[in-house]
């Protein structure tokens, strides 16, 4: 697998070479309007990008067009470049992609959002494709969006289905993501046994599940609700005993003692006190495993500081073009 990995992670370290310096959002937030952005983005590594979707679409959706054509082809370039284990673990590591824009998908229908406004949450670097994307979101409903993705003959497909229909029933968005959720963490697991993935790889992917697991125990704090329903098997650092706990606690209540990966989190005050927790601990995961230069670790981390970046090149585009005071997109950017 070492030597699958040489030539893949010689190319992801002039990747990260061409990300984009770490004052440029604080200097951004401080400078002038969207004008001045787009103008700092034209002489970035999102040029071609941004040429090309001012083609096609307006200021603000040009830019939310360029970011996602530049994270779809940075990928698809380390999948071109990689072969054999280096490139099923790419591929696996990149499906995580389609949950998440499934996610979006589910969204979008929950709060009648256009297509439009659906697509700019969305990231299409797995194997499901724009065009599939925008048919999901274009849908009449959640059920006509799960035959687009039957169409796609895609792995998740028969967990889109019947997590559509009992929304169809009770309208719990919560437990349509779960569905999601549980459905692509079994397979995700599989897969990385078959390959078999590194074993910092697969203790990654348990911590994501335990992070799963804390987000939706605080989603279910004040709500009546079986936590267990919503409970996903398969992570090692929180217990359904303290998953139940953590969401039986009034809102406002200071998050118990955890451990493992998740002990950075313990004592949060709130949702977003515990998410900014979280994710500095996830990174630091991906940090770690990026020290192996012959492994998937590289590959990981720097999936997560494009995704990270592409992220608050959105917010910040939005906060200029609509004009959110500093200390607002400040804050926004931080928790991205």
């Amino acid at each position: 697998m070492a030597a699958d990995f040489g030539y893949v992670n010689a190319r992801v370290r002039g990747l990260r070479s061409r990300l984009l310096p770490e004052g440029f959002f604080g200097e951004q937030v401080g400078a002038g309007g969207f004008a001045e952005l787009s103008a700092a983005l034209a002489q970035s590594p999102y040029a071609r990008e941004l040429d090309e979707a001012r083609a096609e679409h307006g200021p603000l959706a040009a830019v939310d067009a360029a970011l996602a054509r530049n994270f779809v082809r940075v990928t698809g370039s380390l999948l071109d470049a990689s072969r054999g284990a280096a490139h099923e673990l790419i591929a696996l590591l990149l499906r995580r992609y389609d949950l998440a824009n499934l996610k979006a998908v589910v969204r979008g229908l929950h709060a009648g959002r256009t297509a439009d406004e659906t697509m700019v949450a969305v990231l299409p670097a797995g194997s499901l494709n724009a065009s599939v994307l925008r048919a999901m979101a274009g849908a009449e409903d959640a059920a006509a969006a799960g035959q687009v993705l039957a169409i796609a003959r895609h792995p998740l497909s028969e967990a889109f289905r019947k997590g559509a229909a009992a929304y169809r029933d009770d309208g719990d968005l919560l437990r349509f993501e779960v569905a999601l959720d549980r459905a692509f963490h079994a397979q995700w697991i599989a897969d990385a046994k078959r390959l078999p993935a590194p074993a910092g790889f697969r203790r990654w992917a348990r911590a994501e599940i335990d992070a799963t697991n804390l987000r939706t125990a605080l989603k279910l704090r004040d709500r009546p609700a079986d936590p267990a329903d919503y409970f996903l098997a398969g992570g090692r650092d929180l217990t359904p005993a303290v998953y139940a706990r953590i969401a039986s606690l009034p809102k406002g209540e200071p998050l118990p003692q955890l451990k493992g990966v998740l002990s950075p989190v313990s004592g949060a005050a709130d949702a977003s006190e515990a998410e900014s927790r979280l994710v500095g601990a996830l990174d630091l995961i991906l940090r770690r495993l990026s020290l192996d230069p012959l492994d998937v670790g590289l590959v990981a981390d720097y999936l997560r500081r494009k995704e990270r970046e592409t992220a608050q090149l959105r917010l910040l585009a939005r906060g200029k073009y609509y004009g959110v005071p500093r200390a607002a997109l400040a804050k926004e950017l931080g928790d991205a």
